[in-house]
Formats: C-alpha cells, structure tokens, sequence
C-alpha cells in the first residue's frame, strides 16, 4: 500500500512537472532546441522509470498503469538518446515525439474505454484527454506549422495536456487494496 502511495505521489509530481515545463515551452518559445532537447530527454528518463513502477504497483483497477512497462522502457531509451545524443534527434525530435504522444493517446482511450466497462462514472474525461493527446500526435507528426517557435509553443502545449491527463489518470482511476484483517487461526486443546 505505501509503494503505491509512493508511485502515486511520484507519478503526480513528474505530471506536475510536466506541466510547468509546457507551459515554460508554450510562454518562451525561444528557448533553443538544444535546451528543449535536454529537458524533454531528462523528463523522459525520470518519467518512463516513474511508469515502470507504476507497471509494477498493486493497483486494484490496473487501469492507469496497464501500457506502461512498454511506454516506460520506450521513454528511458528515447530520454538517454535526448541527453547523450541530442544533435541525433533534433531534427525527428517532433516527430518522435508525436508517435509517443499518438500511442500514449491511443492508450489512454482503451483505459477510459475500460473505465466504462469497470462502471467509473468519470470515463469520458480520459476519454477525451486520450482523443485531445491523439490529435496533438498527429500534429507533431506532420508539423502542419513548419516554425520552430511555434512548434515549441505545441510541444508546450503537448506537455501540459500530457501531464493534466496523466494527473487525472492517477488520481482517477489508480487505487490500492486496504490491508486485510489478518486472521488467527487458535487451536483449542481438551
């Protein structure tokens, strides 16, 4: 019960984190792509292990965490090439990010679609956070702006929006099994 607690705690703050950090994007759009490289490489590292023990809590529902082992590992890999070789990804850096946000969208659906079937009366709001972070995806994809302050300005926007739904994942739908009363078996002598 306090791992969970913990990784709540912890998966709240990097969202928390997340959305200060797209907003510092949204509001300051000059900020260098090599910068922007390395913040987003570093939250990248610290989220995707922030998602591999969310993957392995004892969450009831085993709805927020059930796709993370897989974006876990995919986003510590994505994060160490950001911060070893940041001139690697630069240029495919909104474009790989589009596919994160596209499938982490895709997810979030298939969890509010899963909310619905578990009778969580607040589905729709994953739903629509997981449709909103699928359309950002696609934007960053096909880079429809073809500028480089208004593409930070998007992944500002894309960090905000992933972090304000992870946080409503978390505080959602993640919940942890009280402990049960410990039975004493007594054996009665004549």
């Amino acid at each position: 019960m306090k791992f969970i607690s913990r990784v709540k705690i912890a998966y709240s703050v990097i969202s928390v984190g997340l959305i200060v950090m797209g907003l510092c994007f949204m509001f300051l759009p000059e900020i260098s792509a090599l910068t922007v490289c390395y913040c987003v490489g570093a939250v990248s590292i610290v989220f995707g292990i922030i998602k591999l023990m969310g993957y392995f809590s004892k969450d009831v529902y085993r709805l927020a965490f059930q796709f993370d082992l897989a974006l876990g590992i995919a986003m510590i890999v994505l994060g160490a090439v950001e911060v070893i070789r940041p001139r690697l990804l630069l240029g495919l850096l909104p474009v790989v990010l589009g596919i994160i946000v596209l499938v982490d969208g895709l997810f979030k659906i298939q969890t509010a679609l899963d909310s619905k079937r578990f009778g969580l009366k607040k589905w729709w709001i994953s739903l629509a956070f997981g449709i909103l972070a699928g359309i950002i995806g696609v934007c960053l994809i096909l880079d429809p702006f073809e500028g480089n302050k208004i593409l930070t300005v998007l992944l500002g926007g894309t960090l905000v929006v992933d972090g304000v739904q992870n946080l409503w994942m978390v505080l959602y739908t993640v919940r942890s099994r009280k402990a049960e009363d410990e039975t004493i078996d007594i054996e009665i002598i004549d």
